[in-house]
């Protein structure tokens, strides 16, 4: 039967150090994973945020060209609704039904 009295002094310390040093070994050990994992996550947040960004951007780009895409659509269209209303009242003149004010009034569309 082993008491504390019975181990030498020399033994006891001896032991007492490898004890402290396999709890600081095991402190490092638990630090060197959690730097690792915030390494890691680091770099993941990073590059989801970029790809966030980057996405933004191309938004915000495309909604600029899709602006100027619709005004040039919306200008076609008034134009073809203009030519359609004169072609309208140049069969309609030509068939006698428009009075001599209506054929010089200005088209409004």
């Amino acid at each position: 039967m082993l008491s504390p009295w019975s181990i030498p002094e020399k033994k006891a310390r001896k032991w007492m150090w490898i004890g402290l040093a396999v709890v600081a070994a095991f402190q490092t050990y638990y630090v060197q994973e959690m730097l690792a994992a915030f390494v890691v996550l680091g770099a993941v947040f990073a590059l989801v945020s970029g790809a966030g960004f980057i996405l933004l951007f191309i938004d915000r780009a495309s909604e600029r060209g899709l602006g100027g895409a619709l005004n040039a659509l919306r200008a076609v269209r008034h134009a073809g609704s203009f030519f359609v209303e004169l072609t309208a009242r140049r069969a309609a003149a030509r068939s006698g039904e428009l009075s001599l004010k209506e054929r010089s009034s200005p088209i409004h569309v």
